[in-house]
């Protein structure tokens, strides 16, 4: 590929960022720029020749997949977090297109590489571009460059003063064509006026910057091979005395088994005289915890300890199990938790943990008996297909209808906490209150002041195609229907 070409893709693409998202709300937009810019970097990879793993363009779907989000959902959390997340699975999928190996703690060393470098390169790149760009207009030798180029400067310096002088002049010979000229001039005057000139300035100065940057990052990923080697992992016998290991898992594995029996009975069994609303307060964010370290430990232990150990698989195998009963209760604990508080968003945010925790836990095993080699590339796939599904199931819609059917139950709601911390994804829920029979009037009467209140502000909210939301326009219709 000319490297030219990198220059105008930059260009292109600095100038369609600022189109679509200077002064709008993200919406399509994010899928209109996710598309070109992924497309591009794996054209640029291609055609220079980078591609060692083509099996990593599926990375392309959960990428695309994300930024429809923008378009479909209204979601501030899931919004904020994906900014981060697209740019992550971004730079994944170029370091998995590169190289055929990628170590797990180096990755996010690597990563970082890939955004902040970009900066240090921005001389060498704006040298290169301007070699370029002289390489292209410098046609004739310079001596008669230099000549024409004064001609001119001195072809200008004569006629706009001559220009200014002879019109002065005409316009107070002739009061028709000094009319027109005042005229002319205050056309002119006031299309600026008319004009956001601080708009256009601000525009022109972040188009300059992510041109910028995007040359230098294009410059990286397809002029430099050392973000993309393969890294050399050194075979070196890493297995140490398994006396530790064994120790450790035993230990850990008669404790989870103590704690086990009394979860299955107080929790699963309910044989205890408890709150378990108040019992229950007391441990799911812990037990999540613990059954993340148990994951480290049986890694650590696969790793590091003698190959082959069947005691200490054995062991490893145990602990998963209890790390599923341990999951399991911290599940049981939230539940109890949100029939008596309500759902929020964290505590839905909980049940997506532990089911990721959960289902990582089958490579695990499968790894703990030899049958696994590329854990870390399937526990990032599973991530990825949990997280897009964490996207995609409308939290904020789950949480009102579950504070709603509480609200039906138990005649308990907090909608100051649903106005606040839900958008138009759960304002179908929110007509549903109005539907109930026995409604207090204090809850329907705040209800219809909050439906009110989004309708008004979805009616004066201009949206064009970069800010399109799917999840606005089907909520501004709703209630449009109820009014």
């Amino acid at each position: 590929m000319k490297k030219i070409n990198i220059f105008l893709g930059a260009i292109l693409l600095s100038i369609w960022s600022v189109i679509l998202f200077f002064g709008k709300h993200i919406g399509l937009s994010m899928l209109l720029f996710a598309i070109p810019i992924t497309y591009y970097i794996v054209i640029l990879l291609e055609k220079t020749n980078k591609i060692k793993n083509k099996n990593s363009r599926i990375l392309i779907i959960p990428i695309i997949i994300l930024a429809s989000t923008y378009f479909i959902f209204n979601n501030s959390f899931f919004n904020l977090l994906n900014l981060l997340v697209i740019p992550i699975l971004l730079i994944m999928m170029i370091l998995s297109l590169t190289t055929t190996k990628l170590i797990a703690k180096t990755l996010l060393e690597r990563i970082l590489d890939i955004v902040i470098e970009p900066f240090a390169y921005i001389g060498e790149t704006m040298t290169e571009l301007r070699n370029l760009l002289a390489g292209k207009f410098n046609i004739n030798k310079e001596k008669t460059k230099d000549k024409k180029s004064n001609n001119i400067i001195k072809g200008i310096c004569i006629t706009v003063p001559l220009v200014i002088i002879i019109i002065a002049i005409l316009a107070s010979a002739d009061s028709v064509f000094s009319n027109m000229i005042t005229n002319i001039l205050n056309s002119f005057f006031n299309l600026f006026n008319n004009v956001d000139l601080m708009g256009i300035f601000i525009r022109v100065i972040l188009i300059v910057c992510v041109f910028i940057y995007l040359s230098s990052f294009f410059h990286i990923i397809t002029r430099y091979d050392e973000y993309f080697v393969d890294e050399e992992v050194k075979e070196e016998n890493k297995s140490v005395d398994s006396t530790t290991f064994k120790m450790v898992l035993t230990s850990l594995n008669v404790i989870y088994l103590v704690f086990c029996i009394i979860q299955i009975n107080s929790l699963f069994m309910q044989k205890t005289n408890i709150n378990y609303a108040e019992y229950a307060r007391q441990g799911f964010f812990q037990l999540m915890f613990v059954s993340v370290i148990n994951l480290i430990v049986i890694l650590v232990t696969k790793k590091y300890a003698t190959k082959n150990n069947k005691y200490l698989n054995f062991m490893c195998i145990i602990m998963v199990i209890f790390t599923f009963i341990i999951i399991i209760s911290s599940a049981v604990r939230m539940h109890f938790y949100e029939q008596a508080y309500g759902y929020t968003f964290l505590r839905l945010l909980v049940y997506c943990v532990l089911f990721a925790e959960a289902i990582l836990l089958i490579p695990t095993v499968l790894y703990i008996l030899n049958k696994q080699k590329h854990l870390l590339r399937t526990y990032c796939m599973i991530l990825i297909v949990v997280y897009i599904g964490m996207n995609f199931i409308n939290f904020d819609a789950i949480i009102a209808k579950g504070n709603i059917e509480r609200y039906i139950e138990t005649g308990k709601i907090d909608l100051e906490y649903l106005e606040e911390e839900t958008g138009t994804d759960a304002i179908p829920e929110f007509i549903q209150i109005l539907e109930i029979k026995n409604v207090d009037e204090q809850t329907k009467n705040e209800t219809i002041r909050y439906i009110n209140d989004v309708y008004e502000k979805l009616s004066n909210e201009k949206m064009d195609v970069r800010d399109l939301n799917m999840s606005k326009i089907l909520a501004k219709k709703t209630l449009e229907g109820i009014k």
